[in-house]
């Protein structure tokens, strides 16, 4: 489970508060520029050009102001929210937990596609090598730190990574059919609702998006059925969700095939 380290007295510098002082006399300096021009410039302006010079001076400075805070502030807040990041712990699900979840999901497909229990090995094998293709295939576009099998509060997750204030929980599901049983889809909703309860607690401020990874080997309509019946199911959801379909032989060809 996260845990975050203790908070110390020291006051940690203000960022937003030098941008401030440098915005401020930028802005100044601006007007000045702005009144020293209007004086050289107003023997030769009409009545209307002048107005709006002078409507120009009064406003400018009050309107960059209230723009460039509200930009710093937002961004200081994501900075704020991610500063005591070094103190969190992550706590990696055990191997008898993610082996349970394989093996609920090889079993799940076995089902779908009428397998004997003498097939699960190669289903087994190639569920394993779905699941680290497309997680590949994400970190790969976002560019940034993933861990994977991470456990948050009781709700386990495939991968996950944090950008700034926004935490990303990914669950990755192999589909064999056009459509994803609405249970399913239930677990998945409640566990990460769970985890976003958890994560306001130990990261406060926190932005929780859920990533469902959908790696499919379907015809083109079935896919397309597929996209269509996923995404009527999450109409109504307890965190925001994102909704990827990747080609399991796509994959295969990015990462495996010479």
């Amino acid at each position: 489970m996260a845990k975050t380290k203790p908070v110390t007295d020291k006051i940690p510098p203000n960022p937003t508060r030098n941008h401030l002082t440098l915005i401020v006399a930028v802005i100044i300096l601006v007007v000045a520029l702005l009144t020293f021009a209007f004086a050289f410039t107003a023997s030769s302006l009409s009545s209307v050009q002048m107005w709006v010079f002078i409507a120009l001076l009064v406003f400018f400075p009050f309107f960059s102001i209230a723009i460039i805070t509200w930009l710093i502030l937002r961004h200081s807040k994501k900075l704020i929210v991610s500063k005591n990041d070094s103190g969190l712990e992550w706590e990696t699900a055990s191997p008898e937990k993610q082996k349970r979840k394989l093996n609920a999901e090889v079993k799940e497909l076995s089902n779908v596609l009428g397998l004997s229990n003498e097939q699960l090995s190669d289903l087994r094998s190639a569920y394993i090598v779905a699941e680290d293709l497309a997680l590949r295939k994400i970190q790969n576009e976002t560019q940034l730190p993933m861990m994977r099998k991470i456990v948050v509060g009781v709700s386990d997750f495939d991968a996950i990574w944090i950008d700034n204030d926004l935490i990303t929980l990914v669950d990755v599901t192999f589909v064999v059919s056009p459509s994803v049983d609405q249970n399913k889809i239930n677990r998945i909703l409640r566990k990460a609702a769970a985890a976003k309860k958890e994560l306001q607690k130990t990261r406060e401020g926190s932005r929780i998006r859920l990533l469902l990874v959908i790696v499919t080997q379907l015809e083109e309509q079935a896919e397309a059925d597929l996209r269509a019946n996923v995404k009527s199911n999450f109409k109504a959801t307890p965190v925001d969700v994102d909704i990827r379909f990747l080609d399991f032989l796509a994959l295969q060809k990015i990462y495996a095939e010479d």
